[in-house]
């Protein structure tokens, strides 16, 4: 399981134009003519670029990014020899990643790569451990680096995608941690049939580890001073077992590109926008006569991440839902500078202690900074009476307008019908039909339900364990002195800066509440809890307010992905409790072609573009959107199966 684990950014020695680990005691690259090494090395090493002419897509595998230099050759090359409308998969595990500006120095040696390296550097993920998915050139090319140690965060992908791969950590006696039998494990369980592999080094270990996989190794002409050099071929694909087959996705196999989504709140829309995108044909069921009418109403919403002292499955969620968002909405913000996000950063108020516990978590400064009350202020804008957490990468949107955004932008590929309630599914000739008060409203072959609580009822179960929270929140008229509020602010509470000349503060959190107005008392509260965190705030009244009601779990993580089939869960899954290896067990059943994304409480805007990236991957099988840790701690059958693990007489 990757877990987090705080970053050591790589320690570079330059020596000229050329970089130098000072951990390792070796160079990134040939003194001599890099370019040419990478492209007689990797490329021909692999037969490219012959082998991906006549593909649609090509899926390549790294260990060791180094300063991305193989990636712009390839770029490169693809760009001149594949197919328009094929899409190249780069997946790339990075140990010890460069800074930016170690980057951008060390990219600047070629400047026959400027346009490629600066789309890279724009790109470029902070360096914090997981895995970080990336779209460049007008979506052409996926990039998935993955921060962390190569055997560890390579275990945590599932799935036969990559075709070549390029072994390329430093020398094996400088770096065995790169070059073990381990590892190379796992490059073969990640690989398609008759995948290739090539490498600089011509080491015995090597060699012997990647037959013992399953490739058949050959020397071949190294480069430069270099005498030899390893390629070969994947000849036997071993066995690839789920550690967890329960939790193991469905072989998607879809015959036709277009799906129902029932629900058009924030994570209705991140979904349609997703696959639409990806060229699917989207019908959009919402029962309310617009879009985003519920939960996903409100006037403005905060993006932040939700951190955890010991980075438990939904801090680790929640950090890298978060950078997975701020960057998706900085990449459509390029594309219409009118779009209602701003980037503004997010103060969190809170204790010296709670500060230090951040802290160790070794965040770098451009996801993390720590503030005492002075940089709180000034960060803020406004007098704090203490200090805090500030995440320079958030900030806050109009929910409403984004989702108008998102389905206006995919209109040719989202049909949105309004007015209209789901009220039971058939699933009839291979196709979902959903039903309505007067007959059927829309049928697909796949169907993904986002319509929060109401889809236990409308698959009629209730293992999803879903919670219905009331949420209220207060409307202030701006101040000339409460204009000075440049970032939403966090405590027991929240505050927006002004839009549309109304300060956005709340929420509260009401799990035994069923009541749909205003409540006077609340507002009240969120007044008081207002005035004691930010004192710029006193003697402004309340102008107006808004009940909605979240959908959250009892883990207060979403649910994204497949519906389990319930009866086959409980005939395949009912000795658990006996503790039996997991090899024991046979791979889970799903509902055939459906998915969920709920859940997702008061994290939303924050979580619900992963979860939609998440589900438009699978469906469109491609390199998953997240490593199998959080695809696992989401899972839709993650509470059946802690019942069933806890005691067969309480499933």
């Amino acid at each position: 399981m990757a877990r987090y684990q705080p970053l050591e950014p790589a320690r570079i020695d330059w020596r000229g134009h050329t970089p130098h680990s000072g951990r390792y005691g070796d160079i990134y690259f040939s003194r001599d003519d890099a370019v040419a090494e990478t492209r007689h090395v990797f490329l021909q090493g692999n037969e490219l670029p012959r082998r991906w002419r006549e593909r649609d897509r090509f899926c390549i595998g790294e260990t060791g990014f180094g300063t991305g230099l193989n990636l712009l050759c390839t770029l490169e090359a693809w760009l001149a020899d594949a197919p328009a409308t094929a899409r190249l998969e780069y997946i790339s595990v990075e140990k010890h990643p460069l800074s930016r500006a170690d980057l951008a120095r060390a990219l600047a040696a070629w400047p026959q790569f400027t346009p490629l390296a600066d789309a890279l550097l724009a790109h470029y993920p902070p360096l914090v451990h997981g895995l970080h998915r990336r779209e460049l050139l007008d979506g052409r090319v996926g990039l998935t680096l993955l921060f962390g140690d190569a055997e560890v965060m390579l275990a945590d992908l599932e799935g036969r995608h990559i075709d070549a791969w390029y072994l390329d950590g430093f020398a094996p006696r400088r770096n065995p941690d790169m070059w073990t039998e381990g590892l190379f494990r796992h490059i073969a369980r990640l690989s398609r049939a008759g995948a290739s592999c090539a490498t600089f080094t011509a080491a015995g270990a090597v060699r012997r580890g990647l037959q013992q996989a399953g490739f058949e190794m050959a020397t071949r002409p190294g480069f430069g001073r270099k005498r030899d050099m390893l390629s070969g071929q994947l000849i036997t694909s071993p066995d690839a077992p789920s550690p967890q087959p329960w939790f193991r996705y469905p072989d998607i196999k879809v015959s036709q590109r277009r799906a129902v989504i029932i629900g058009a709140g924030l994570a209705g829309c991140t979904t349609a926008h997703a696959l639409a995108e990806r060229g699917w044909r989207i019908t959009l069921i919402e029962r309310h006569a617009q879009p985003a009418q519920e939960a996903s109403g409100n006037l403005a919403g905060v993006v932040m991440p939700r951190l955890t002292a010991d980075m438990s499955a939904a801090g680790r969620f929640y950090l890298s839902a978060f950078l997975h968002t701020s960057h998706w909405l900085n990449q459509l913000k390029q594309r219409d500078p009118d779009l209602p996000w701003f980037q503004s950063g997010v103060l969190q108020l809170c204790d010296e202690r709670q500060c230090q516990r951040m802290q160790a978590l070794g965040l770098p400064s451009e996801v993390l900074e720590i503030c005492d009350r002075e940089n709180a202020s000034e960060r803020c804008g406004v007098a704090t009476k203490q200090g805090g957490l500030f995440f320079p990468g958030g900030g806050w949107l109009e929910p409403p307008a984004l989702c108008r955004w998102l389905l206006q932008d995919q209109a040719d590929h989202i049909e949105c019908i309004l007015n209209q309630s789901a009220l039971s599914l058939e699933r009839a000739d291979g196709q979902w039909r959903i039903h309505g008060e007067h007959g059927e409203i829309a049928g697909a072959e796949t169907l993904i339900i986002a319509n929060g609580y109401d889809a236990e009822r409308l698959l009629g179960t209730d293992i999803f364990r879903l919670q219905k929270v009331r949420g209220q929140i207060a409307y202030l008229p701006a101040t000339e002195t409460s204009r000075n509020l440049k970032t939403p602010v966090c405590y027991d509470g929240y505050v927006i800066p002004a839009h549309q000349g109304l300060h956005c503060t709340g929420a509260t959190y009401d799990l035994n509440d069923a009541s749909p107005t205003v409540n006077e008392e609340s507002q009240q509260q969120l007044l008081t809890n207002l005035r004691k965190a930010l004192p710029v705030f006193k003697g402004t009244a309340v102008d107006g307010g808004r009940v909605a009601f979240r959908t959250s779990t009892q883990d207060h993580l979403p649910l994204i992905g497949p519906v389990p089939d319930e009866r086959v869960y409980h005939d395949h899954y009912a000795e658990l409790h006996h503790g039996r290896p997991a090899r024991r067990y046979r791979p889970a059943d799903y509902w055939p072609d459906l998915f969920l994304n709920v859940g997702h409480g008061s994290r939303g805007l924050s979580s619900c573009p992963l979860a939609s990236a998440i589900i438009a991957h699978t469906l469109d099988q491609s390199v998953p959107a997240a490593g199998m840790d959080i695809i696992n701690a989401t899972h839709p059958a993650r509470f059946l199966i802690r019942r069933l693990k806890h005691t067969p007489s309480q499933a």
